[in-house]
């Protein structure tokens, strides 16, 4: 059953845009892929993303995650930088 589902994500967007030429996907379609292969990666314990969030929080050691694990809790970390303006300084203080 088909459903819409608003995304807010310009950047998402933009990439499956480029994306679905690649491969001949329509767009939804290339929205799709990703979401089943991010449901796959989450299934198969090879990448354990609640791990990820444990170390994100500071509750594990980042040395405890795998590369991949890593890699990912480093974008997360610079996602979340990049979407500070300044206007909380309580956020910063956190950081340091």
């Amino acid at each position: 059953m088909a459903q819409t589902v608003k995304l807010s994500d310009d950047e998402l967007l933009e990439a499956a845009k480029i994306k679905k030429d690649h491969f001949s996907r329509s767009l939804n379609g290339q929205i799709e892929y990703w979401a089943r292969l991010g449901r796959f990666v989450e299934e198969s314990g090879l990448f354990d993303l609640h791990k990820v969030n444990l170390a994100f929080q500071g509750k594990i050691p980042v040395e405890d995650l795998t590369p991949e694990e890593q890699h990912t809790h480093a974008w997360l970390l610079w996602q979340s930088l990049e979407e500070l303006d300044g206007s909380d300084d309580s956020t910063l203080r956190e950081i340091k």
